[in-house]
């Protein structure tokens, strides 16, 4: 039978243990911690933790991701209270696939342990996680509209899926990031709750600004933070608007800088943000710097589709409002 299964590990949990070995031992015993709890909860997702991986997979599409992004937030949220953020910090990445899994139990020893598990799936699953960049959730759909659609239109899915045309892996995939700051659930009460996790977001990059190495898969933890927040766009000022204006002049931040563009156009009040002075402004200075050859790099990907609509529509938004 189709399940789907995901492979998850711990972003740099090798340099953490040869940096310091009982802090990485507080950072894997945390993990495990979330991931025994919330796995606990539903009867239907079956986990297997070993090392800084988790192995986890449902009949449930939605019990899945819903646990599993519910495992990511609370694992950012428990950055909060590390205190060298550039060297120590619970970020989980992975992917999920859906495919036929053979899982036999077998009889153990007192000191031997077997899960005997055979799935394309966690082939797939596994590959996938390697290439990711950042503290994602990433989801491989089949390039047939039904998988899709049983997908997009879920509405027991609580957290939105947002396409990612750019991450290739087989051509007949498609592959979308799990926003999972924030649920289809959370309203206005909720938002300070993701502002929060926005601002570990943030401590994450700042304190690993200067590394070269590592800084962008920060950013990208960021990013999916920013683009989880559109949705609470609403007239200025807005707290995390004015953050990235401010605090992301340097040209390392492209990719904020992109996602910024994103956030605006997926709100419902693009229009009123492509009129703002500030923002205007903050575009005609941005588009002179030498990173921004880094954000036209990242468009003009094969198929940055999504992206480039963005970028596009931003430009005309901004023309119309400003002639």
């Amino acid at each position: 039978m189709e399940k789907l299964l995901t492979f998850i590990d711990l972003l740099g949990f090798s340099q953490m243990v040869n940096e310091n070995e009982n802090k990485a031992r507080r950072i894997l015993n945390d993990f495990y911690k979330i991931a025994y709890t919330e796995i606990k909860r539903l009867p239907n997702v079956k986990g297997h933790l070993f090392s800084d991986s988790l192995l986890a997979y449902s009949d449930s599409k939605e019990s899945l991701i819903n646990c599993l992004a519910a495992i990511y937030q609370k694992c950012l949220k428990k950055n909060s209270s590390y205190t060298e953020l550039s060297k120590f910090f619970l970020l989980p990445r992975g992917a999920m696939s859906v495919g036929i899994i053979n899982v036999e139990e077998r009889q153990t020893a007192p000191n031997l342990t077997k899960d005997f598990i055979i799935s394309p799936a966690l082939v797939h699953s596994a590959k996938l996680e390697s290439k990711i960049k950042g503290s994602r959730l990433l989801v491989a759909v089949k390039n047939v509209n039904d998988e899709q659609m049983q997908l997009d239109w879920n509405r027991n899915i609580r957290y939105p899926l947002y396409q990612d045309d750019a991450f290739t892996f087989l051509d007949n995939y498609k592959y979308k990031d799990v926003l999972w700051f924030s649920s289809f659930d959370d309203g206005r009460d909720e938002k300070e709750a993701l502002i929060d996790l926005i601002d570990v977001a943030i401590k994450l990059v700042k304190a690993n600004s200067r590394n070269e190495k590592v800084i962008l898969q920060h950013i990208w933890t960021l990013r999916i933070g920013l683009l989880s927040y559109s949705k609470y766009l609403g007239l200025e000022p807005d707290p995390i608007i004015d953050r990235i204006l401010k605090e992301f002049k340097a040209d390392q931040y492209w990719l904020v800088w992109m996602t910024l563009i994103e956030m605006i156009v997926t709100s419902v009040n693009e229009w009123k943000y492509a009129a703002i002075k500030r923002i205007i402004e903050w575009y005609k200075k941005t588009s002179l710097k030498l990173g921004w050859s880094s954000l036209i790099e990242e468009l003009n990907k094969p198929g940055e589709q999504y992206a480039l609509h963005c970028f596009q529509k931003f430009i005309n938004e901004m023309s119309i409002t400003t002639t």
